[in-house]
């Protein structure tokens, strides 16, 4: 994914619990990624300051593209068989590594990945099948 009003480079890679890639990627032309957070304020009595704690819990963002192959309902398929089978949540893990205009290169390790709300849309006229997924990760660890 190529952003060029910021200068950098994104490149997504998903894998199941195990790290291993899943059979198809799905195509992501649009990603967004926002931190998790809870907020812990102390009011002291006779104090003048109060004190806060912002805790850092989590991770969500969506991912969206075309219908080029069957991964986002791979996906979907995959997440509903293991909760049929099992009664629990299937995870995954998310790989991103982005070069920024400066040369500069961050990768990081999305953990305990889930999926939700996954949307699917196509608005006529020779347009593309659109896919969204939502995604829910408790870390994201640097990887050097």
């Amino acid at each position: 994914m190529r952003n060029a009003l910021m200068g950098k480079k994104l490149v997504i890679a998903l894998t199941d619990f195990d790290g291993k890639a899943l059979q198809k990627s799905p195509d992501i032309l649009k990603w967004s990624t926002e931190e998790i957070t809870e907020e812990d304020k102390v009011y002291p009595i006779g104090e003048e300051t109060e004190y806060r704690n912002v805790l850092q819990t989590g991770w969500r963002g969506s991912i969206d593209g075309q219908s080029i192959n069957t991964a986002y309902d791979d996906i979907v398929d995959a997440k509903i068989k293991y909760q049929e089978e099992t009664g629990g949540t299937l995870h995954f893990a998310i790989f991103t590594t982005e070069t920024y205009a400066d040369g500069t290169v961050r990768k990081y390790k999305y953990e305990n990945v889930t999926f939700d709300g996954y949307k699917r849309s196509n608005d006529g006229n020779n347009k593309p099948v659109t896919n969204a997924l939502n995604w829910h990760a408790t870390r994201r660890v640097p990887i050097q």
